[in-house]
């Protein structure tokens, strides 16, 4: 893992790293024909919190992926994944879930600020989101932004957003505390990979390009950390209250 000295440094110190052609061209190809298929086949089938859509009807996110096709998780399994993991873990990593973001072009949806460990509730904070770009992604078509460095501000205050895909935000009054110039929206290509901390405070944009902006995510996790069950049982009931707000359930 030395070759990626380098990568783990500027994850440590600003939250998030890129690894620049983490995949090869044939594995991302691989990877891109099992998600078309999948958003083919399960478009219609997916329901509830599993799926969100676009004003137009056109997939943006799908969740939990890793439930409804097996090449997923092995895809996450893999050794050369987990020996990654471990490394930025700096324990055993023990896999969550996969997620498809879709992010259609003219449509796709924007994602509002929030830390994945206050949907997750890891009690130690010890989780990382590999983000895979299967399209080419930068700010134009609505790539993900960080806040560099957030990692560090401990688990914040999430409100309800009212976003499919992304129920949970950091409240106003913090958002406007936190150094918004300390924002950095990577430049990606197929491929490519960022690996964020479960406390990076993260979000991005509506995609109103002629492109769309596919990523598929891998969830990993302290192996040895354990859940905090009152945070989950929380975030779950907010959920619910959501997808009846939407009519998805």
């Amino acid at each position: 893992m030395n070759k990626f000295n380098k990568n783990k440094s500027h994850f440590n110190k600003y939250g998030y790293c890129i690894i620049n052609s983490f995949f090869s061209r044939k594995e991302i190809n691989n990877l891109d024909k099992k998600v078309k298929k999948f958003i083919e086949k399960k478009s219609n089938k997916l329901k509830g919190k599993n799926i969100n859509f676009t004003k137009n009807k056109s997939v943006n996110t799908m969740h939990d992926v890793n439930k409804f096709e097996s090449f997923f998780k092995k895809f996450a399994l893999r050794k050369k994944n987990l020996d990654l993991a471990s490394f930025f873990l700096d324990s055993k990593p023990e896999f969550r879930k996969c997620e498809i973001f879709a992010k259609p072009a003219k449509t796709g949806l924007p994602a509002p600020l929030h830390q994945d460990n206050f949907l997750w509730a890891i009690k130690n904070n010890n989780g990382i989101t590999f983000w895979i770009a299967l399209d080419k992604s930068n700010k134009n078509n609505g790539g993900l932004y960080y806040i560099k460095s957030s990692h560090k501000l401990g688990l914040l205050k999430h409100e309800n957003s009212f976003m499919p895909g992304t129920s949970q935000k950091i409240s106003k009054k913090l958002v406007k505390k936190i150094r918004l110039s300390d924002v950095i929206t990577p430049n990606l290509k197929p491929g490519d990979m960022l690996i964020h901390h479960c406390l990076t405070v993260h979000g991005s944009n509506a995609n109103k390009s002629l492109k769309p902006r596919r990523g598929f995510t891998i969830q990993y996790k302290d192996k040895k950390s354990v859940y905090n069950k009152k945070l989950l049982k929380s975030y779950k009931i907010n959920l619910i209250k959501q997808l009846k707000a939407r009519n998805q359930i």
